[in-house]
């Protein structure tokens, strides 16, 4: 009877193809996991540009309720403290007929310097 040799090899070729499961599965797993960072990203960067926007917003509108502005259009700053520092908005009331108006706030461009936003709107205040 003749003696095998026993064949060498199959160690190597199980270790390559755990080697490519893994490096496979890492791909996967790396893919929704920089796509979950790069949603988180955007949504935390949205929430820090519309920050300030939204409370200047929120301070027109509070102040539209005590009354109407001087003039068509009327352009105020107000100044909001937002994560980092404070910034100032400019804030615009346009009549859009009747009891309408539209309110906008946009950071304040550097030259511009509008007015202060007033306490109220009410007359003599």
């Amino acid at each position: 009877m003749r003696n095998r040799l026993p064949r060498r090899g199959y160690a190597m070729v199980l270790v390559m193809i755990f080697i490519a499961l893994m490096l496979c599965m890492y791909s996967v797993a790396y893919r929704h996991v920089a796509a979950a960072l790069r949603i988180e990203t955007a949504r935390t960067l949205l929430t820090q540009r519309d920050e300030g926007s939204v409370h200047a917003l929120a301070k027109a509108v509070a102040l539209l309720e005590t009354g109407l502005p001087p003039s068509d259009p009327y352009v105020c700053a107000v100044i909001i403290g937002t994560s980092p520092n404070e910034r100032s908005f400019t804030v615009t009331f346009a009549s859009e007929g009747g009891n309408t108006w539209s309110v906008s706030a946009a950071p304040t461009q550097w030259p511009d310097e509008p007015q202060p936003m007033p306490q109220t709107f009410a007359a003599g205040g």
